[in-house]
């Protein structure tokens, strides 16, 4: 995947015709839309009992965001699986926190 999330060029550099070199232009990108992004194409990570996708878009305004999903089975248990969607959200938040420096900001204020 050459152009999935960032293709090691300059996160700002365009190509002329106007899409940044990670987009994957076509169906993916919707930036001629009104409200539209650029978006990579996504990166799939297959993972133990899943998968992690990651995107990246670019908005209007030039500023980049990326989205991660994580698709992973449940156990057959309710109260087991609740509890396990919790943790992994409650973990994700603090790695998120952490490599964004995001606890750092929060600890300023």
């Amino acid at each position: 995947m050459r152009r999935a999330l960032t293709d090691g060029r300059p996160a700002r550099r365009e190509h002329s015709d106007g899409h940044p070199d990670w987009c994957a232009r076509a169906h993916h990108c919707t930036a001629a839309l009104p409200g539209g992004e650029h978006a990579s194409i996504p990166e799939v990570w297959q993972i133990e009992g899943g998968r992690m996708v990651g995107t990246r878009y670019r908005d209007h305004a030039g500023h980049d965001h990326m989205e991660l999903r994580i698709v992973l089975g449940l156990p057959d248990d309710e109260t087991t699986a609740q509890a396990a969607c919790r943790h992994l959200m409650a973990v994700s938040l603090m790695v998120v926190r952490r490599v964004f420096g995001l606890d750092r900001q929060e600890a300023g204020r």
